[in-house]
């Protein structure tokens, strides 16, 4: 026997078919669209996240910066201001004429010289005549300040008078030690520099003798020559910068 199955059954399944159709793509759509917008949450909080992060990076770098600037700012300060402290205290020092200060801060590197009353005053006798001479010192300070001047012995023909130098944490002066190179009437003539007779150093000219080191100040040179009748030559020079070598010549007047 046959079974017949009515059109509106037919119809009805058909419906229910495309009705689940239709809500499985709806489902699915909705599906993919809370993916989607799940995506997009995770993907803008990973980007506020970066920004905060980069942020707090350029934060951090600008704090270092900030804090370099600050700390060279205040070594720059400490070091000038040391620096300044140092050039008052030996103008000081050289105004009372207090050796034992200037023992401290004179330093004269590698040379068997000392720095005592005898050897300074020459300097202080031309200091005291010549009270211009700190206000040319001070120029002579500046001016290695902003030049970064590095005197170097033998190649710079005119050194600063006193170089200011940093030795073992603190602001020494090394003078610059100058040599007389004396042209004398007779080779065999003797040679005094501030009433004590020197021996000097042969030339190649026979008429020059070379004598030093000095510290910078007022020389008086006098050659003397024995014999029946005594000749002597006077001169009084400035050792006070310019050459290391200063050429003197005693046969003129």
């Amino acid at each position: 026997m046959k079974q017949h199955v009515s059109t509106n059954e037919n119809v009805e399944g058909a419906n229910s078919t495309e009705i689940r159709k239709t809500g499985n793509g709806a489902a699915m759509l909705a599906r993919y669209e809370q993916k989607k917008q799940a995506r997009l949450v995770a993907q803008k909080r990973r980007q506020k996240y970066y920004r905060i992060i980069r942020r707090i990076g350029f934060a951090i770098i600008a704090i270092w910066i900030i804090g370099e600037l600050i700390l060279n700012g205040y070594s720059l300060l400490k070091n000038t201001a040391g620096r300044e402290i140092a050039i008052m205290r030996l103008e000081q020092a050289l105004k009372r004429k207090d050796v034992a200060a200037l023992q401290t801060y004179i330093r004269i590197p590698g040379e068997a010289f000392p720095v005592n009353e005898t050897t300074l005053q020459p300097l202080f006798l031309y200091l005291e005549k010549h009270p211009q001479a700190y206000e040319t010192l001070e120029r002579d300070f500046e001016k290695q300040q902003k030049m970064k001047h590095v005197y170097i012995k033998g190649l710079t023909s005119k050194p600063p008078i006193f170089t200011i130098k940093v030795y073992e944490n603190r602001y020494v002066f090394e003078p610059t030690l100058y040599f007389l190179k004396i042209r004398l009437d007779e080779a065999d003539s003797q040679v005094m520099i501030n009433g004590k007779k020197v021996r000097g150093e042969a030339t190649k000219d026979p008429f020059v003798k070379k004598v030093g080191p000095y510290l910078p100040g007022t020389y008086t040179i006098t050659s003397v020559k024995d014999g029946e009748k005594r000749k002597e030559r006077t001169k009084q020079v400035t050792l006070f910068g310019g050459a290391r070598v200063y050429e003197v010549d005693l046969t003129k007047e």
